[in-house]
């Protein structure tokens, strides 16, 4: 049975910091005040919330009164493609997963439009399978999320090795049985995989 590798995606590949200058521009605002309201309402947007009540939202903690239908594919657009480009250094992992046959899987928090764009990612290309929470209805850290995973990969806990940044997300996989580990950077990634054995 294959130990397969599971990957968030926000921060552990794709770095979240490029979104907030987008965004300040499209809003014409201080991209330290995007950095904080983006993230009030984004569980709910992670689990089905439409782009426009999550917008609508992110705009009220902003204080905003701008056209939003006009505004909102603009910054839909932005957000998708934040998350749609990973790091050389982490593509650079994946491809070496690859290289050895190792299954490599993302498990993410995120809206249901990235889920619906993210087959066309270039990342996606190394990646076997992938699951985002919009479109489970559940997100991490409920273990109910982790042991969908298990069951669509057919993978007993202790097969799967976890990076995920958020400590609550560790705690829960690794609850669960899993080998989970928390990412620090793309250098700690690539050290703890080798130790396990996945890369050169």
């Amino acid at each position: 049975m294959s130990r397969t590798v599971v990957f968030d995606l926000g921060s552990v590949l794709a770095d979240p910091a490029p979104l907030y200058p987008r965004l300040g521009q499209i809003l014409g605002i201080d991209p330290a005040r995007v950095a904080e309201a983006v993230w009030v309402h984004r569980r709910p947007y992670d689990q089905g919330l439409s782009d426009r009540d999550y917008w609508r939202r992110t705009l009220a903690e902003l204080d905003l009164t701008v056209d939003l239908e006009s505004l909102l594919p603009r910054l839909v657009a932005a957000d998708i493609a934040n998350w749609s480009v990973i790091r050389p250094a982490a593509e650079a992992v994946l491809v070496g997963l690859r290289r050895r046959g190792v299954p490599a899987v993302i498990l993410s928090n995120a809206p249901l439009s990235f889920a619906q764009a993210a087959d066309a990612c270039a990342f996606r290309r190394l990646i076997d399978q992938a699951f985002y929470s919009a479109e489970l209805g559940l997100a991490k850290p409920d273990p109910a999320i982790y042991h969908h995973v298990e069951a669509a990969l057919d993978r007993p806990a202790d097969q799967l090795w976890f990076i995920d940044d958020r400590p609550e997300n560790v705690q829960a996989a690794a609850a669960l049985g899993w080998r989970a580990h928390q990412w620090v950077d793309d250098a700690d990634t690539a050290a703890w995989l080798t130790e396990a054995g996945f890369l050169d």
